[in-house]
């Protein structure tokens, strides 16, 4: 990934754009051909989809067809809006020698080899050498910092998945199912003025809570017992993630531990990340104390990613990643420990780097995880 460039210099679509000619120029690219609907909306603000954009240096364009020409022409303020009649790839082509483009950058990770090709084909020329070469991260590199208006849209989101575990917590009973609660998640949510949910809801209880990304079943709830709630919202088309571990009741066996432990660990990791650290060294806050207390081998995931317009995006946060985390980063701090036949924890909030140091953005109780014993009627 390239490195992002500072917040200031990236505020609005204008200086979207100034920083992406910047990193055209520096990797001696023409032009650059963005395809990821999330890039798209970043760089001009359509949030259509069936759409490419052009960004050169004197020139940005959006490119759809007839079913977005109107709301193309509404939402795109700094750049053209193009309604192609023969399709995207044909589209590319003509650009490309109208704007006399020689080298063509593409997203590696959104097209596929069979739609460069078809690219490649159509811009060929006699006696003329253009080509199209792979420009990985540009865009997501300068998503990874986020400015002022995202911040508080990020919040907006973070602000409801706060609102929805309280509300969550309220209903959870014994007898109630994985399913129903997810449901009754899923429709708060969107009665109280998320868009569409950026990933399905989780929940997962007992045995099954040692499955990191399961899907709700027809499980009831039962005493004592784990129940993970992984969930999100959206506001303004930027994300929020949140997870946090309940008991119905006294923890049975070591899992009320195991939640301390986890617990500890995220705290750990909010209290010592700093802007400018590496990203493996922030997931070691964390892997540090889960280390200590001998469950390592059960926390097989990162720390973290990135959260903005995609619920993953840059920078990654794990023991493997390259990133360095940077003022005005957001991203999730979620250390878990899933401990088969048994249960899981995981303890989730979304946070930002700000005056240097952690804040988080969801800030819902975490300190005690037991709710009172409640039957269904």
């Amino acid at each position: 990934m390239s490195r992002p460039t500072n917040r200031a210099e990236t505020t609005g679509f204008p200086g979207r754009l100034k920083a992406v000619r910047q990193a055209l120029k520096q990797k001696g690219l023409d032009c650059l051909l963005v395809a990821s609907p999330e890039n798209v909306r970043y760089l001009l603000g359509f949030t259509g989809s069936s759409s490419w954009a052009f960004v050169s240096a004197d020139d940005a364009v959006l490119a759809t067809d007839s079913r977005y020409a109107e709301q193309a022409r509404c939402q795109v303020q700094f750049g053209r809006v193009c309604v192609t009649e023969r399709g995207l790839i044909d589209f590319a082509a003509r650009h490309a020698a109208e704007k006399g483009v020689r080298t063509l950058g593409f997203e590696p990770n959104i097209l596929s080899f069979s739609t460069c090709r078809a690219i490649e084909a159509r811009i060929a020329e006699p006696c003329i050498d253009r080509r199209i070469v792979p420009a990985e991260g540009i865009v997501e590199a300068l998503r990874a910092v986020k400015d002022d208006a995202e911040l508080a849209l990020i919040q907006a989101a973070a602000t409801l998945a706060d609102r929805v575990y309280v509300h969550a917590c309220s209903l959870i009973r014994c007898g109630m199912t994985e399913r129903q609660l997810a449901l009754e998640i899923e429709k708060w949510l969107r009665e109280n003025g998320s868009g569409p949910l950026p990933f399905s809801v989780i929940v997962t209880s007992g045995p099954n809570a040692a499955l990191p990304h399961a899907e709700p079943t027809d499980r009831e709830f039962a005493q004592g017992e784990p129940i993970v709630m992984d969930l999100g919202a959206t506001t303004g088309g930027y994300c929020s993630d949140f997870t946090r571990t309940v008991f119905l009741g006294e923890p049975e066996g070591s899992l009320g531990d195991v939640y301390h432990t986890v617990l500890a660990a995220q705290q750990e990791a909010i209290r010592g990340i700093r802007a400018g650290m590496r990203a493996p060294d922030a997931d070691e806050l964390a892997r540090s104390v889960i280390r200590r207390a001998g469950l390592d081998a059960a926390f097989g995931h990162g720390l973290g990613h990135g959260v903005g317009l995609a619920i993953h995006e840059s920078p990654t946060v794990s023991g493997r990643s390259t990133d360095v985390l940077l003022e005005g980063m957001v991203f999730t701090v979620e250390p878990g420990v899933y401990l088969p036949q048994q249960g899981g924890v995981r303890i989730e909030d979304t946070v930002v780097l700000r005056d240097g140091v952690v804040q988080s953005l969801t800030c819902a109780q975490k300190r005690d995880p037991v709710i009172p014993l409640r039957r269904t009627d």
